[in-house]
């Protein structure tokens, strides 16, 4: 890229050097032939000066070869043409190829009899003729010079030559300096974002090329802090991803482990079914339904690390009785200082998953007790609109902090007090799965409500 934009720079450069070269040779040619014309108005002042307007041969020869002409005529109204010639016999209007009127010539005209010079269109050897005025004569006094067209042409191939090396020598130069300016702004930070994106691409978990930019407010430093915020998000993301991976993989072998404690327990809770003993036949219901939670929860987390989707499985479920089931699963209503209160309609129900639905108030509920300190309330109110079934859980607790607020449902991003945050995401992706929402409704020194919205 660096080395075509230096040839492009040069090639403009050279292109703009040619409109600016056909006017140059243009006006060289015009100031050419009017020097010609006012040498000859000074060598034509020696014959009006002598006597009978008669020079030696000598005295001509020389103001010829001064003027550099070959034959100069003054014609004046009324009076005879004084010629100035090499032998004083020379016709000056025979043997020319053009002749060339200065008193009106239009810019089109000049260039027809410049490309007529430069590219030899007469013969070699031509004579031309240019027509001048003259203005101290007066009356109209016009001067005629003759010269070799050779003469004028070799001059204007000089000219040309010295402005060709001047057009490659400043187009070199502007080259250089455009390219050098456009190196530092442009070429090297786009430099740097290839290598960065090449790095990346080779070893996106790794920390790439930096791509400072020096405090650059254009667009190539906007794409260079944008490009390494998105490097950066995405090398959190694939790193989450694996530690996430290797996680499920731990997790998934614990819960293996796990499963199989927890049916040794099951076979205990069994036993104590039949108990003959008030407390243990009033404990023993809750104890197994939490065993037969956690089962099944082993057996959908070694599910979810084999990439199975884990479906809900719909039914009926009464809400109030699943808030009675989490509050007597936190141990709320042994609590003294946090109250749980109910406003749901009786015979309320939802058609949901009822172990998944349980799941999302527990976490709900549990992440509510853990914000209150004390004299804490947690508010649970059901109502329906339309087709909707829309189920508020509120909490007079401190709020969540702002900090966590954009990444509350992202997992081991949104706790507040050091946790891994999976409550929360865990709590949408069970309920989307139902086909609803999950959502912060508020969050301030007042409390916090969650909304969640069934079909």
């Amino acid at each position: 890229m660096s080395v075509k934009l230096l040839l492009l720079t040069i090639f403009f450069v050279l292109l703009s050097e040619v409109f600016i070269y056909v006017p140059s040779i243009i006006n060289f040619r015009k100031t050419w032939l009017e020097q010609r014309v006012a040498t000859a108005n000074i060598a034509i002042l020696a014959i009006r000066a002598a006597p009978d307007h008669i020079i030696s041969q000598r005295l001509s020869r020389h103001l010829l070869d001064s003027a550099r002409v070959v034959a100069i005529s003054l014609q004046q109204k009324g009076r005879k043409p004084l010629v100035l010639n090499n032998n004083q016999l020379l016709d000056p209007a025979s043997h020319l190829a053009a002749r060339y009127d200065l008193r009106s010539r239009s810019y089109w005209a000049q260039i027809r009899d410049t490309v007529e010079i430069l590219f030899y269109l007469h013969p070699r050897g031509s004579l031309i003729q240019v027509t001048g005025e003259v203005n101290s004569a007066g009356d109209g006094a016009v001067i005629r010079v003759i010269f070799p067209e050779d003469l004028l042409r070799a001059d204007m191939k000089r000219f040309s030559v010295n402005v060709m090396l001047l057009s490659i020598i400043i187009s070199l130069i502007t080259a250089g300096l455009v390219y050098f300016s456009l190196s530092c702004l442009l070429i090297r930070p786009v430099q740097k974002m290839t290598r960065s994106v090449m790095s990346f691409r080779n070893a996106p978990e790794m920390t790439t090329a930096d791509l400072a930019t020096g405090g650059r407010g254009d667009e190539i430093g906007i794409v260079m802090r944008e490009l390494a915020s998105m490097q950066d998000e995405v090398r959190k993301a694939l790193i989450q991803k694996k530690h996430l991976a290797q996680l499920g993989e731990s997790v998934s072998k614990i819960n293996h482990d796990l499963r199989n404690i927890l049916s040794s327990a099951q076979m205990v809770s069994d036993y104590l079914s039949n108990v003959d003993n008030p407390v243990v036949q009033k404990l023993t219901p809750r104890f197994v339904t939490a065993v037969d939670r956690a089962i099944r929860l082993c057996e959908n987390t070694l599910k979810y690390g084999k990439a199975e989707v884990e479906k809900p499985v719909l039914t009926t479920v009464d809400l109030a009785g699943v808030i009675d089931e989490v509050a007597l699963s936190l141990g709320i209503p042994e609590l003294n200082d946090v109250r749980c209160h109910k406003n749901i309609p009786e015979n309320f129900t939802i058609e949901a998953d009822a172990d998944q639905i349980f799941r999302v108030f527990l976490n709900l509920c549990r992440n509510a007790l853990q914000a209150m300190k004390k004299d804490g309330e947690i508010t649970i109110s059901a109502y329906r609109k339309g087709e909707r079934n829309i189920i508020e859980i509120t909490d007079n607790g401190p709020g969540i902090p702002a900090r966590i607020k954009a990444t509350l449902f992202q997992p081991f991003h949104g706790s507040a007090d050091g946790g891994s945050g999976l409550g929360l995401a865990i709590s949408r992706e069970l309920v989307e799965a139902h086909g609803g929402s999950l959502d912060l409704v508020t969050s301030d020194d007042r409390g916090t409500c969650f909304r969640i919205t069934l079909v």
